[in-house]
C-alpha cells in the first residue's frame, strides 16, 4: 500500500475499504461539523456505505480521475484528502478534504496539503491546483492561505450544503 510521510506520526495512505471502520468512526464523532460544509455529512450512515464509497473511490482512481488518500495519525485514519475533477489535458484538478474534529487546530490539514500538492505537482504532473472553500468555513479558508494558496475569486451560490446554496472563495496555485 502506498503511503507518504507527512510527520513522523502522520501520513497520507491511498485509499482502502479496510479503513471504512475507522473512517466512519470519525465521521460519527464530527457529523454536526461536517454536515455544516459537506453534502455527505447526513447521508453517510454506516460502515457499509463508507466501504461502497471507498470501493468507489479506488475504481475512479483507475480512471485517473481521482487521487485520494486517508489521513493516518498513529496508524488510524481519521480523515480524508483528494485530488478530483483531475484533468490530464489542462493539467488541473481540485482538492478536496476532512478531518476528524479530534485531531484539527493543530496544522495536520495544512501539513497534508502541502505533501497533496508536491504529490500533485510532482508525480501527478499538474500544473494548477484549486480549492473550493465556503466562505462562512474560516478553517477551510485559513488551511488554504497557509498553503500557499491565492484567492482567484469569489462564486455565489456555489456550494450547496446543510440544506441551502452558500458562497465560496476559489483558490489556486500553479507550480
Amino acid at each position: 500500500m502506498e503511503e507518504w510521510t507527512v510527520r513522523p506520526n502522520v501520513k497520507l495512505r491511498l485509499v482502502d475499504p479496510k479503513d471504512a471502520e475507522s473512517l466512519y468512526d470519525q465521521i460519527e464523532k464530527t457529523r454536526p461539523q461536517l454536515a455544516k460544509f459537506m453534502p455527505w455529512g447526513d447521508s453517510t450512515k454506516s460502515v457499509e456505505a463508507e466501504r461502497a464509497f471507498l470501493t468507489y473511490c479506488q475504481g475512479r482512481m483507475e480512471e485517473k480521475k481521482l487521487w485520494n488518500a486517508s489521513i493516518v495519525i498513529d496508524g488510524k485514519a481519521v480523515g480524508m484528502i483528494d485530488l478530483h475533477n483531475i484533468d490530464p489535458d489542462d493539467q488541473h484538478a481540485e482538492v478536496g478534504y476532512w478531518l476528524g474534529g479530534e485531531y484539527q487546530g493543530n496544522g495536520v490539514m495544512t501539513d497534508c496539503l502541502k505533501k497533496l500538492l508536491e504529490i500533485g505537482f510532482d508525480e501527478l504532473n499538474l500544473h494548477k491546483i484549486k480549492l473550493l472553500a465556503e466562505q462562512v468555513n474560516q478553517a477551510s479558508n485559513a488551511v488554504a492561505q497557509r498553503a500557499g494558496f491565492i484567492l482567484e475569486g469569489q462564486l455565489k451560490d456555489e456550494i450547496y450544503s446543510n440544506g441551502k446554496f452558500h458562497d465560496a472563495n476559489l483558490y489556486a496555485i500553479v507550480k
